[in-house]
């Protein structure tokens, strides 16, 4: 199989225009995997600076959950503090509970205390010599003693029994005893 020349050029120009063919080929995707990387560099770029941003955002949340957590800490320390000052004041509220109880209770004894001794005034109201027996007693005394002084001698000594002392009077020689 001879072939001619110009068959022979005619294979060579057919294997040099499909090794152009091939070589544009590779050529478009050289040019497409360049793109590609180009847009992936871009793509990664923008992800590092999402990454900064994000790593920005978590060092300021830290920050923040820090100052939180020491503001907490404050917190709940105060809150002990008044916890701790409610139960003093409760526990003195109750020693004030219990001491108005106790005086309520007095106060009480004292009113039923004031009205026993009330009734037992108005009871002795009673058995004191109104004006009117204070004038007949001063009247009644007022002339025992013009009596008296008409043939009475007066001496006082005390009882052996009651250990009081007892007047005596002697009307006219005879002798009578009265309770001082």
């Amino acid at each position: 199989m001879d072939m001619s020349f110009a068959q022979a050029l005619n294979e060579a120009k057919q294997v040099i225009v499909q090794q152009s063919n091939r070589i544009k080929t590779d050529a478009d995707k050289v040019r497409q995997q360049q793109q590609t990387i180009v847009d992936q560099c871009s793509i990664i770029t923008d992800h590092e600076m999402k990454n900064k941003e994000q790593a920005n955002e978590l060092s300021r949340q830290s920050e923040s959950i820090e100052s939180l957590e020491s503001q907490l800490s404050k917190l709940t320390v105060a809150r002990e503090q008044a916890e701790a000052v409610i139960d003093r004041q409760g526990q003195r509220l109750g020693n004030l509970q219990e001491q108005v109880n106790s005086l309520e209770k007095k106060v009480t004894e004292q009113s039923d205390t004031i009205d026993k001794l009330t009734g037992e005034r108005d009871s002795f109201k009673t058995q004191v010599p109104s004006q009117e027996d204070e004038a007949a007693l001063a009247a009644m005394s007022a002339l025992l003693t013009t009596k008296k002084s008409a043939g009475t001698t007066k001496e006082t000594r005390e009882t052996k029994e009651t250990g009081k002392p007892v007047e005596s009077f002697r009307f006219n020689g005879e002798p009578r005893s009265e309770a001082a």
